[in-house]
């Protein structure tokens, strides 16, 4: 790596791609002593080897490499220079971001613990009871925004073993069969979803399966198998429950935005808790004080 820096060195400086802001030559500095050669500078400002030699991925070619250090040259140069010619047009006034700085900091110093103190203090655990208390009484905040549905669906290879028996097991209802069917898609399905009770975005489905043209709804509300094939593979699915969208959410399906609600309404509660904590201490112990 270090031949392909040296490389791109030389051909940054013999094709005027080095960014050099005066025509004076390299002098030497204890800088340069303790960081080694530069690969480029813009006035005062220098970058060495030891930059850039740890940004190159290991697996680049050197023709790659050497596209990637131009870049990243020029891209440093240009920043440089730009930084340079703010430092000289602007006024010391319009250079002075103390107090932003300082209130930037102070954000993250007050978001930094109030995080540490929400991991502290924060009780996670929201019973079932609560959730369903919450769905029942907010019943119109959890309309649905799409349809969703409850399928079984296995992709399989055209080629794979006994699969006529796998679409007849598909449609059967009977123990047995399902047992097989399950076995056939363990070994041989590029992938399945049997018995599964959740509930899943109808979108996502279609990005599994080729529907076609057919109407949405016609096909969410149709309870029979749907069998398709293209070049490669063989679709088996089967809608067994669905959702239209505007219907009012499933629990199970709004259970998990309904303990992100919560969770959330506890940690707002916890840090307005903290606040008032805070300034009543303050205030007892005469380190907070109004004139």
């Amino acid at each position: 790596m270090k031949q392909v820096v040296n490389k791109i060195a030389f051909v940054l400086i013999m094709t005027g791609g080095v960014f050099l802001a005066t025509s004076c030559q390299f002098l030497e500095s204890p800088e340069e002593e303790l960081q080694g050669e530069p690969l480029a500078r813009v006035y005062n400002r220098y970058l060495y080897k030891s930059d850039v030699l740890d940004l190159i991925p290991d697996e680049m070619t050197e023709t790659d490499s050497l596209a990637f250090l131009q870049n990243y040259i020029n891209v440093w140069a240009k920043d440089q220079l730009m930084i340079y010619k703010a430092e000289y047009n602007l006024t010391e006034s319009q250079k002075n971001f103390d107090k932003q700085i300082e209130e930037y900091r102070n954000d993250l110093l007050k978001f930094a613990y109030q995080q540490e103190y929400i991991h502290q203090n924060l009780d996670t655990v929201v019973a079932d009871s609560t959730i369903y208390k919450n769905y029942q009484t907010s019943s119109n905040d959890f309309k649905l925004k799409e349809n969703i549905v409850k399928a079984n669906y296995v992709i399989v290879n055209k080629e794979a073993p006994d699969l006529k028996k796998a679409i007849k097991w598909f449609s059967s209802t009977k123990p047995q069969d399902e047992e097989d069917l399950h076995d056939f898609a363990i070994k041989y399905a590029y992938r399945y979803s049997l018995s599964d009770s959740s509930w899943m975005e109808f979108d996502n489905l279609k990005k599994l399966i080729p529907f076609g043209a057919e109407d949405e709804k016609t096909i969410i509300s149709n309870p029979e198998v749907y069998e398709f094939a293209d070049a490669t593979n063989v679709y088996l699915v089967k809608i067994w429950a669905y959702k239209l969208k505007g219907d009012r959410a499933p629990l199970a399906y709004s259970k998990e935005i309904i303990n992100n609600i919560l969770l959330n309404q506890r940690k707002l509660i916890l840090l307005k808790g903290l606040e008032q904590k805070l300034l009543e201490d303050a205030l007892e112990k005469k380190e907070f004080e109004v004139y």
